[in-house]
């Protein structure tokens, strides 16, 4: 095949094309990588200018690229918008009242937290629903009626996350996508189906969520945090799921079953199946639950939720 013959080759005296000797051409690849690494440092140094300490004779220090990272923008947003409302609800969606989630005698919060581990192996038995019931009181639940305030902490009780559920085996409830109504603790059905196989795709192909009784899904709307807390609204809701999970975990240990956070997901494939935006809300948080093959802990045997 015929090529063109660039500036940097040279031609003999017949006309031919050669190309430079080996140390010619290792010397203008050094020299023309030399003067691409100084452009490029000077236009790095224009973006991040160097800090330079106040004493004399000192080294100047680089660039902080952390600070300039998280840096706030609360300089450039005037208007952060109003309080929204503080509960979501389907109103068109088919209601299932939750059994009452009192009442069950689990093992002392020392020995949960000893056994506390992340379970992936599941059992292939239902769990009940009054087991639902008491994972979704623990994790979200409203735990005192006359100031509305829930099992877990939320910056200011703004309460921004929303708990959705793929229901997959659970006795009593046909499959399907799920939201949490937290203010009556009910449940609303949003998709009636076999959505294992979704939520597997949506978490790149990990195989317990299709093999969980239950995917927990957690949410965020953000301007129920962002009106008040601004340019800190991100940092509270990854903290607020972070407290739910983990009483989500705990609790699912206290009854025998098996519980794995997953943060690895596709964003736009998992919000598209809860019917979110991705701006407004959008998905922050799995946490694939079920009855495990053997008992959660270690060390002896916890005291199992009936399976129903």
């Amino acid at each position: 095949m015929s090529r063109h013959t660039t500036s940097s080759e040279q031609r003999s005296s017949d006309g031919s094309s050669q190309e430079p000797s080996a140390p010619v051409a290792q010397g203008r690849r050094w020299f023309m990588g030399a003067v691409a690494a100084t452009a490029g440092g000077f236009l790095l140094g224009q973006l991040l200018p160097i800090q330079r300490p106040a004493g004399p004779g000192s080294e100047p220090a680089p660039a902080d690229v952390d600070k300039l990272y998280h840096r706030s923008q609360a300089d450039t947003i005037t208007d952060w918008g109003e309080q929204p409302e503080r509960y979501k609800t389907y109103s068109q969606a088919k209601q299932i009242v939750l059994p009452d989630p009192s009442g069950y005698g689990g093992p002392t919060l020392e020995e949960t937290v000893q056994a506390r581990r992340s379970r992936r192996e599941y059992a292939g038995q239902s769990l009940s629903l009054e087991g639902l019931s008491r994972l979704l009181y623990a994790a979200q639940g409203i735990t005192d009626p006359q100031t509305q305030r829930r099992a877990a902490p939320s910056a200011g009780a703004l309460y921004p996350i929303e708990v959705y559920l793929a229901v997959q085996d659970v006795t009593g409830l046909d499959s399907g996508i799920y939201h949490y109504a937290v203010q009556t603790h009910a449940l609303e059905l949003l998709q009636p189906g076999d959505f294992r196989q979704s939520v597997m795709e949506a978490g790149v192909g990990q195989a317990h969520l299709g093999n969980a009784n239950v995917c927990f899904i957690l949410s965020a709307i953000f301007q129920r945090t962002r009106w008040k807390y601004r340019e800190r609204t991100y940092r509270y809701l990854l903290l607020e799921a972070g407290h739910i999970g983990q009483n989500l975990c705990l609790a699912a240990t206290a009854m025998g079953l098996g519980a794995c956070p997953v943060g690895a997901f596709l964003d736009d494939d998992l919000n598209a199946l809860l019917g979110l935006d991705g701006q407004n809300e959008a998905a922050l948080y799995i946490l694939a639950t079920g009855v495990v093959r053997r008992p959660a802990s270690q060390g002896g045997e916890l005291h199992p939720v009936p399976a129903g």
